[in-house]
């Protein structure tokens, strides 16, 4: 459970001093349609994005050239780390996507075991192009899929959204950094800021309806996130230096900034009444 956690004293997070505004008004049956709908727009593009990524990664695949289909793995990386912000509306097609061999009982042996990281290991572990084919046409099925669902908005709602939200914001430090999220292609790097991305994106349509010391504290914590990362930038190329070179001092930094992201969102959530 996150919302214990005492992120001041741990993570060298302070909570900003409010002086003595007027309060933002929540409203109790408010249920921010708007802003969940600015949201799901910014993700409906990303997926069609994401849809011809999958689509040139299995172009990639299918070719046979290894030094391709790396390069398209990493560029179809993106997108659904933002959006996986919202898989707890698409459970099913966020497991095909990107589940990872601990969630099933028999790991890789298991049928299930399928997506991005079952590609991921033929492509970068085994060099075995041939058995990903299968993988990265069910990868576009399903990418398909998830277009449907992101096309519904009755899958979503501010409360799912933002819970969303924190979630991934308390995974990138407390699960995705400790389990080298990208253990073959080590482009974990990439993934924690597509997450930060697309927990940002989520947040902003909702800034407005906050008072301004906790909507700058959001803002500054996002960009203490990505300055983190900034030196680890590869010019011309979505890939990012490969988290393993990271030293022990480096990986402590951005575990210091993710809490602080995850402290500042827990306060929006619980000023805008969705806590």
């Amino acid at each position: 459970m996150i919302s214990g956690l005492n992120f001041s004293s741990a993570f060298g997070y302070r909570a900003p001093e409010l002086q003595s505004t007027e309060p933002v008004e929540v409203v109790a049956d408010q249920n921010y349609a708007q802003e969940v709908e600015a949201g799901l727009r910014y993700f409906r593009q990303l997926a069609a994005r994401q849809l011809e990524l999958h689509e040139d990664l299995l172009a990639a695949v299918e070719s046979g050239n290894l030094a391709a289909a790396k390069t398209a793995y990493v560029n179809a990386r993106p997108p659904y780390e933002e959006i996986e912000v919202f898989a707890g509306s698409f459970e099913q097609e966020d497991s095909d996507i990107d589940a990872r061999p601990y969630a099933f009982d028999l790991g890789e042996m298991s049928p299930e075991f399928k997506g991005v990281h079952r590609i991921e290991g033929f492509i970068y572990r085994d060099n075995d192009l041939r058995a990903a084919i299968p993988y990265a046409e069910e990868l576009v099925a399903t990418t398909r899929s998830l277009i449907a669902k992101l096309n519904d908005s009755s899958n979503f709602s501010a409360q799912s959204n933002f819970a969303g939200m924190i979630a991934l914001a308390a995974e990138v430090p407390a699960k995705k950094i400790s389990s080298e999220e990208e253990t073959w292609s080590d482009q974990s790097l990439l993934i924690f800021k597509s997450n930060w991305d697309g927990i940002y994106s989520q947040y902003q349509p909702f800034a407005e309806r906050l008072a301004p010391e906790i909507a700058n504290a959001v803002d500054a914590a996002y960009q203490n996130c990505l300055a983190i990362l900034e030196p680890f930038a590869t010019p011309n190329s979505v890939a990012m230096t490969p988290y393993s070179s990271l030293s022990t001092a480096q990986r402590s930094d951005i575990i210091r900034v993710a809490y602080q992201f995850l402290a500042a969102l827990l306060e929006a959530r619980d000023a805008l009444g969705l806590g």
